[in-house]
């Protein structure tokens, strides 16, 4: 017997078509209402111990994102949360992994992620992308420029912990 087909949502998983070298996600996470207004994907006690202001700025073209800068107090960056729609999930980041510059798999809080720079490995610049898969077919990037291009400074390490606010925030919502 048939079931009865349901509409797609954004924690819709669709694991059977992934192909066998994507990690996958262990538990769906709907970001409806994050998209619809992206800012919200960081709270004021989250932007406070990433030392970023509170004050974002929405974006809807071409994915919904917020960028927050604090390029005068402690943490001296901004950071950008997108939520990647266009960009067939980690399906997508692994299927054209091998034309980056740079692709290191991870995990942040039991996702699967990855660092992935396009063109030029720009840690050493200060910049940072990490993008985690919050379902099979959806993926968020969070991205930092820091103001300090001190090589001992690891540019990864605030982007990580950013990528980790944001698992956080979706999983309460779930």
């Amino acid at each position: 017997m048939q079931g009865t087909a349901q509409p797609a949502t954004s924690a819709n998983t669709s694991s059977d078509a992934l192909p066998p070298d994507v990690p996958r996600v262990p538990k769906a996470l709907d970001t409806t209402r994050f998209q619809q207004d992206p800012c919200t994907i960081l709270t004021p006690a989250q932007l406070q111990a990433l030392k970023l202001g509170e004050s974002g700025t929405t974006y809807q073209r071409p994915t919904p994102s917020c960028a927050w800068s604090n390029w005068s107090g402690p943490a001296k960056m901004r950071m950008s949360v997108t939520f990647a729609t266009d960009r067939d999930g980690l399906a997508g980041l692994y299927r054209r992994h091998k034309n980056f510059k740079v692709f290191e798999p991870l995990e942040i809080e039991g996702y699967p992620a990855a660092i992935v720079l396009v063109a030029l490995d720009q840690r050493p610049d200060g910049v940072c992308d990490v993008e985690f898969a919050v379902t099979d077919k959806l993926s968020i990037s969070v991205q930092t420029t820091r103001l300090s291009t001190d090589k001992a400074t690891n540019p990864c390490g605030p982007t990580k912990a950013g990528a980790a606010e944001v698992l956080k925030t979706l999983k309460a919502a779930n």
